[in-house]
């Protein structure tokens, strides 16, 4: 790969928070994230929404909440027995995400 070129899949960080997501002005639902990365989440639930809906979440950790907005990209229904494997959720692309996020997260959690 050369220099100029960016990587294909930008750094992902595996961090469990609660997050809370919905349609923006409906019910929200609970998930946990199975991994974050600068422009993306991939939210561990049983409760999914179809690809292209636009939602509103908010990641709660130990210091405050984050709010982000994304576009669910990909959607996996099974059994809540398959949730800890990562085999069901949703796949998120941030809409308009903070280019500190990932910083932010460290600075929340106390983590590098």
């Amino acid at each position: 790969m050369s220099r100029d070129m960016k990587p294909r899949h930008p750094l992902r960080i595996r961090r469990r928070f609660e997050v809370r997501y919905g349609e923006p002005g409906g019910e929200r639902f609970t998930g946990f994230s199975g991994n974050i990365s600068s422009n993306g989440i991939m939210i561990r639930t049983g409760r999914v929404f179809g690809e292209g809906v636009l939602l509103e979440m908010e990641l709660k950790m130990p210091r405050g909440s984050i709010h982000l907005k994304g576009r669910v990209r990909w959607a996996r229904q099974g059994s809540v027995q398959l949730l800890s494997s990562g085999r069901i959720g949703m796949g998120i692309v941030l809409v308009n995400p903070p280019a500190d996020l990932l910083a932010s997260l460290d600075a929340q959690t106390g983590q590098p």
